[in-house]
């Protein structure tokens, strides 16, 4: 396993070309009973990863590079009170142990950093374009949106425009909401030894826009807590950890080339789920396999199109042409389901646009 040091080279790049920013620390600024809200978005891996080196904050044993997308979206309403001892989250209409103890891991390391006493309470609801599936960031989105709802309780809404800060906080609930705070495709920091406040998510100079993209929900039995434990025991993870350097360097090198970014978030489907398999999980279900497997065939005979899959069986096609994915997707008689990169939301106006289209969603 790396010590980090070509990570550190990279970051030292980044920060140099000004993809890696800085963030301005604001003091609390509590008040009893102050609600405030917050909206969070799934992402999509690239350049993916399993396995924390530090769990209890969140610090993973390498970065890693993904798309911000709208597949669903998740809003979370956050109380202050000055009581202690009296953290919760209530997730969906649901209030469960798992829920708060997740919670209260990330809000007491918030807290010592800031030296708050109180405490903070959560109502987040997830809506879904799908009624079903797994393996489309729906983790990360959370993350992103109680981050933010807790930043724009604590220190105003002045400090929604501090993007690494929220993303350094989304952290701590999950290492995947650090690239959902940054947006578009985005890298987050992350290796051995690397000082925790400076591992949060910074976005690329990579224009969106050209990237078309959509998905095949597919519903699955496995947890990615559960994947996170079980991949670094493969005897595949730390190859597969060892090309990661070169990668993200070549990534820069090529000015952020947005074909070469798509053809590695396949490439790294195949890596990921093939380290798990090492350990006996297989990420997918017969629906998306077949789907994979016509996909190859169709893959052979036209260029430019890629798929690829995180942590469950659900599929996301992507492609510079979105003629491509159409015409994939007409052979296929499974539901399949346009995605977009959603806008910024570093103002509570652009938080609000967000909202409004909240209720459009299942």
């Amino acid at each position: 396993m790396s010590d980090g040091s070509s990570f550190k080279r990279i970051e030292s790049e980044l920060v140099e070309n000004g993809v890696i920013r800085g963030f301005h620390n604001f003091e609390p600024a509590l008040e009893d009973g102050k609600k405030s809200y917050g909206i969070g978005y799934p992402i999509t891996g690239f350049e993916k990863f399993l396995g924390y080196f530090d769990k209890s904050i969140n610090i993973a044993n390498f970065p890693s590079i993904s798309l911000l997308t709208d597949f669903s979206i998740a809003l979370s309403e956050c109380v202050f009170i000055r009581d202690t001892g009296r953290d919760h989250v209530i997730l969906d209409g649901e209030e469960k142990p798992t829920y708060t103890e997740r919670a209260r891991r990330a809000l007491e390391f918030f807290k010592n950093i800031y030296d708050i006493k109180g405490s903070f309470q959560f109502k987040i609801t997830r809506k879904r374009k799908y009624k079903l599936g797994k393996g489309l960031g729906e983790s990360a989105a959370i993350a992103a949106a109680t981050a933010r709802s807790l930043v724009s309780n604590v220190f105003g809404d002045d400090a929604l425009k501090e993007v690494s800060m929220i993303s350094r906080l989304a952290r701590l609930v999950s290492g995947s909401g650090t690239r959902s705070v940054s947006g578009g495709i985005s890298i987050w920091m992350s290796y051995p030894y690397i000082r925790e406040e400076t591992s949060y998510g910074s976005r690329l100079p990579v224009d969106v826009g050209k990237i078309h993209f959509g998905c095949y929900p597919f519903p699955s039995v496995i947890q990615t807590s559960n994947a996170h434990e079980i991949a670094p025991r493969s005897p595949f993870y730390p190859e597969w950890a060892a090309m990661k350097a070169g990668e993200i360097e070549g990534i820069i090198q090529s000015g952020y080339d947005i074909d070469n970014l798509l053809y590695l978030g396949q490439q790294e489907m195949y890596r990921m789920h093939s380290v798990l398999l090492s350990q006996g999980v297989f990420i997918h279900s017969p629906q998306s396999l077949k789907i994979l497997l016509n996909f190859i065939d169709f893959q052979k005979k036209h260029e430019g199109i890629y798929i690829t899959a995180d942590t469950g069986p659900s599929l996301v096609l992507m492609s510079i042409d979105k003629g491509l994915i159409q015409e994939f997707v007409e052979k296929q008689k499974t539901e399949f389901i346009w995605g977009e990169s959603p806008s910024d939301l570093g103002t509570p106006s652009e938080q609000r646009k967000a909202f409004d289209k909240f209720n459009t969603y299942v």
